[in-house]
This record gives structure tokens, sequence and C-alpha cells, in this order.
């Protein structure tokens, strides 16, 4: 299984945030590749924004594997977009988990197992 990751924009980065994303980017990517069980690339896009002498970051995510694609962006909101690099990774990164879970339907919901019905009637 052959996973890798592709960074656009980092010239707007220093040195020490290049290497902060891609710390967190090479610890998450493994767990989410697990969950598609296939080759996979992951395309980050970041950008960063200068509001007031401080840097906000946005992060775009788009994985790719050879069934599906899955896309994860952040806007410049308050939901979106953050001041600090590592927790706008991180939630760019769960956010992609997430999403992966939801489509594959790889969580089954433990009361959905496990239904009144069955504890009653004794029915497989």
């Amino acid at each position: 299984m052959v996973s890798k990751i592709n960074y656009s924009g980092l010239n707007d980065l220093s040195k020490d945030e290049q290497f902060t994303l891609k710390s967190i980017m090479e610890k998450h990517f493994p767990k989410v590749a697990r969950l598609l069980n296939e080759d996979s690339e992951l395309l980050v896009y970041i950008k960063v924004l200068k509001k007031e002498s401080r840097k906000r970051f946005n992060i775009n995510l788009t994985l790719r594997s050879s069934k599906n694609t899955f896309k994860q962006s952040n806007k410049d909101t308050e939901k979106g977009g953050d001041w600090d690099l590592a927790k706008s990774v991180h939630k760019s990164m769960d956010a992609l988990e997430n999403e992966v879970q939801h489509k594959l339907k790889i969580k089954e919901k433990s009361w959905k197992k496990f239904s009144l019905k069955r504890l009653f009637i004794g029915k497989p």
C-alpha cells in the first residue's frame, strides 16, 4: 500500500512552520490511509493570510484513492482557518478522518448492533 503526501504553498511558511506541518501530517496520515485499505495520495494546500500583523492559516486537503476522492477545506471564518498552525492542521486532519469514516460507514453505532427485539425474542 503506497501512500504519499504532496504539499503546495509551503513557500509562505517559515522553516519551523514547515517542520510542524510535515510532522503532524506524517503522524496523522497513516491513520486515515489505514481506513481506505488501498493506495492513496494526500494533497495539502496551505494558504497564509496576514491580518493585523498575525498569520491566519487555511488548509485544504484532498485525499485521492483509486475508488474515492475526499475533500476537506477551511474557509476564512471563525469556524475555519486558525491563528495557530498546529491547531489548524489537527482540525483539518480530524475533519478529513471523520469524512472518510462517514462516507465509508466504518463506525457502526453500537446501539444498532444490539436491538431490544433481540434481547427479548432471542433471534440473532
